[in-house]
């Protein structure tokens, strides 16, 4: 009786340890070490495992290892798409990430990888090559659908690459979404300047659709964060 009862007890403590999820701390070591290629492997192995699949820390560690090889300039051919494979794995982990902890934790590398978007939009809208402002805008969005800059450039965007219809249907839909920005305090300079260029974008979207009305009350929204910079007066001051 007494070897019985001891057998269950070695089997119930055996079952309640491998019921913990793993700390993962073979891959964080790796990425300490700067193993990137090698991360990749093996974290990419626990999201093929049954019982690792679902957790959100394994996409984020292949992600942050993808986006560190993508920054090397003669990296193999098999990571050319380094970049753009980051931020698919970055979006199944939000999708993993059902209580917010990983993103909690790993803020500092969802807001680079922001930034780095970012910097393509600007650039590549500055030069006029709107399709690929677009391409990187979409990927953006992917990342933060519910952003508002994000979604006012996805209008803008989709007007610039003649799409004017995608453009009225976002503009329609988020007429109002600049109230649901009470502040930015928050929000980094490259944040608040893609801001910026969204909504000059988006009045000059709505000036060009004869809503000027709207554009207007657009401005009036953002005249309280931007009243002092030189480029966004100019604009405000054609729909005052």
């Amino acid at each position: 009786m007494k070897n019985t009862i001891l057998l269950l007890i070695l089997l119930f403590s055996f079952n309640k340890l491998h019921a913990q999820p793993p700390l993962y701390t073979d891959l964080f070591t790796l990425y300490v070490g700067s193993e990137y290629k090698k991360l990749v492997d093996k974290a990419q192995k626990y999201t093929l495992k049954p019982e690792t699949k679902n957790d959100a820390i394994p996409y984020v560690y292949v992600s942050k290892a993808l986006f560190k090889i993508s920054q090397q300039k003669n990296r193999e051919s098999k990571y050319k798409d380094a970049y753009e494979q980051s931020i698919s794995y970055l979006v199944k982990c939000i999708e993993k990430d059902i209580t917010h902890e990983v993103h909690e934790k790993e803020g500092e590398f969802y807001l680079e990888i922001k930034e780095t978007l970012i910097d393509h939009i600007v650039e590549e809208f500055k030069d006029k090559n709107y399709k690929d402002a677009f391409e990187f805008n979409t990927k953006l969005k992917s990342l933060y659908p519910e952003d508002i800059a994000v979604i006012l450039m996805d209008g803008a965007l989709k007007k610039n690459t003649k799409d004017l219809p995608g453009a009225m249907i976002v503009w329609n839909e988020n007429q109002n979404s600049l109230e649901r920005l009470t502040q930015i305090d928050q929000y980094t300079e490259k944040e608040r300047e893609f801001l910026k260029l969204s909504v000059i974008q988006t009045i000059e979207g709505l000036k060009f659709i004869k809503q000027s009305e709207r554009a207007r009350n657009i401005g009036l929204k953002a005249n309280s964060w931007f009243e002092q910079d030189e480029e966004y007066r100019r604009v405000f001051e054609t729909i005052k």
